[in-house]
């Protein structure tokens, strides 16, 4: 059993960097197969993630993405693999194999279908060009929600029969800390200061709505206080050069904090040090971070758009996206009526408990299960 690892490495704290992370992670703990894990010559995953079944190839970095498959592919015909799994949507499948193998892809979302202006571009074209391609001759289509099934089915005219749904979940670091000691955390190490906080963390895309954020913040900011802080993590991209734009034409500067983007394993204090937490996406084919929040113990306000409402379920504030008024209503009663928030938090902790990684590995130990019974080895 073979898997693209790489994305564990160069995307880790982003969705699809910590579903690979996760998977493989899982998957090294089982004792269903041997592994054969792809990751990038620079990388640490094979030695954070061992075991007696595991087996690591570092893929050489090439300009030309068809280089590294041939890499994989000679690796995996050299080792007898029976199955090659590609988490990240699948993009780049090899256009020629050796032998016959069926290939497996985590198809997290079609967002360059839907809302084509807020990937970018040389992403847009890779997707759209290759996508259907992808969906054809894959053995097996993993996906997130039964929202991004519904739309994969839609756009890429794939049979249900060939799509299953294995949610993620959020890692075990994401656990209720003590609110004092989170701050005090933020304080020493990043010079955060203030509160209320107001958390956001995610990326910075016109998909992210974190302009309809800035304005609710706004428009509650008296009420909140002067102390008030709306704190944006996630990756310095071009996008936050008009997000401070849109603050200063809004008078909330001095409020609005941008620590960049966080390594994971301090982010349990972010959340841990908010006051609520806010998602206002317009599209997510399942979107973590509302759930790392909520088993965070922190009262979650989420967009009531796409995959999100499937995803938090009872357990966060679903709120309309387009709605700079509601929002703020949302957050100024989460913050300001300690009952509320005290409930927000108890239903989003016992919501976040239907999701585990152990789960989420056994299911997609089952698909592999089911493709390899079924005895179609597929030629591309």
């Amino acid at each position: 059993m073979a898997v693209d690892a790489r994305g564990a490495f160069w995307f880790r704290g982003t969705g699809i960097g910590t579903y690979t992370y996760q998977l493989v992670k899982g998957l090294a703990e089982s004792e269903d197969f041997e592994y054969l894990f792809f990751d990038p010559v620079s990388s640490p995953l094979s030695k954070q993630i061992k075991a007696a079944n595991v087996q690591w190839k570092s893929v050489i970095e090439h300009p030309s993405w068809q280089v590294e498959q041939v890499q994989m592919m000679h690796s995996m015909a050299a080792e007898g693999v029976d199955l090659y799994h590609m988490p990240q949507n699948g993009l780049n499948m090899p256009t020629e194999l050796s032998s016959c193998l069926p290939i497996v892809v985590t198809l997290h979302d079609v967002i360059p279908f839907i809302l084509p202006q807020t990937c970018n571009l040389a992403f847009r074209r890779r997707f759209l060009t290759q996508m259907s391609r992808i969906a054809d001759k894959s053995s097996g289509i993993i996906t997130v929600s039964h929202h991004s099934k519904a739309d994969i089915i839609r756009h890429l005219s794939v049979s249900p029969e060939k799509i299953t749904v294995v949610y993620p979940a959020p890692e075990p670091i994401y656990v209720p800390l003590p609110k004092d000691a989170c701050r005090e955390f933020l304080r020493e190490h990043y010079g955060l200061s203030g509160a209320p906080l107001v958390f956001y963390v995610g990326g910075f895309s016109m998909r992210k709505n974190v302009h309809l954020l800035l304005r609710a913040f706004a428009q509650g900011l008296r009420k909140l206080g002067p102390e008030a802080r709306l704190v944006l993590v996630g990756r310095t991209t071009p996008e936050v050069a008009e997000l401070k734009q849109w603050a200063a034409w809004l008078g909330i500067t001095q409020h609005v904090v941008y620590p960049g983007h966080i390594q994971v394993r301090h982010l349990p204090e972010f959340y841990g040090a908010a006051d609520v937490f806010v998602y206002p996406s317009l599209y997510e084919g399942f979107g973590l971070p509302p759930l790392e929040a909520m088993a965070c113990g922190i009262p979650t306000i989420v967009s009531c758009e796409a995959a999100l409402p499937e995803v938090v379920g009872e357990g966060a504030w679903q709120i309309d996206p387009y709605n700079s008024a509601e929002l703020c209503a949302a957050i100024l009663e989460v913050v300001l009526n300690d009952k509320t928030a005290s409930k927000l938090s108890r239903q989003g902790q016992a919501w976040v408990r239907r999701y585990s990684w152990k789960k989420a590995v056994h299911e997609t130990l089952m698909v592999y299960k089911r493709i390899l019974s079924d005895g179609k080895r597929l030629c591309l």
